[in-house]
């Protein structure tokens, strides 16, 4: 991700009251994840696997804090099955910030199959979701997608794509 769009992100997190992030370490995310984990307005947490982060998030919400997951769309497609039996089953809000690796641009062939199952995937999963390309933004999508998963009480996600990764 590049500098100025993880600003715009690490801000728009701290502005919605975001104060539980997951992450599973990529390299998409480093240039957000590095300052979120130092940032003592939110509880950081390192997750060994995409389904532990969800069952994390679950818990930080029970426990009353407003979470969020990043994670690489591989990821995400690991996720799937936490996803549909803990937050999209019982109605717990997470923010999911997803990097949308196989877009158009990425040269990583391996992640163009996840590329084209992305948003399908998400259709599938009745997960409101908005990708976003330009640094100008990313702050209203993760403002709007705090705003949407408390008037749901369901997962929502922002995909980071095109410009913003590559």
């Amino acid at each position: 991700m590049k500098a100025e769009a993880a600003k715009a992100a690490h801000d728009a997190i701290i502005k919605a009251g975001i104060n539980f992030v997951a992450c599973l370490p990529d390299s998409a995310f480093q240039e957000l994840y590095l300052p979120l984990s130092d940032d003592p307005r939110l509880t950081y947490r390192q997750v060994a696997s995409e389904n532990d982060g969800v069952g994390i998030c679950m818990g930080a919400w029970l426990g009353g804090l407003k979470p969020a997951l990043l994670v690489e769309n591989t990821g995400f497609t690991l996720g799937t099955y936490a996803l549909l039996r803990g937050p999209i089953a019982f109605g717990i809000p997470v923010i999911l910030l997803i990097s949308h690796r196989g877009e158009l641009g990425d040269e990583r062939w391996f992640s163009v199959p996840f590329g084209w199952g992305t948003k399908p995937l998400l259709d599938s999963m009745r997960i409101t979701h908005r990708s976003v390309e330009k640094t100008e933004d990313v702050q209203e999508a993760i403002l709007s997608a705090a705003k949407s998963m408390n008037s749901l009480q369901a997962p929502v996600a922002v995909l980071f794509a095109g410009a913003l990764l590559f």
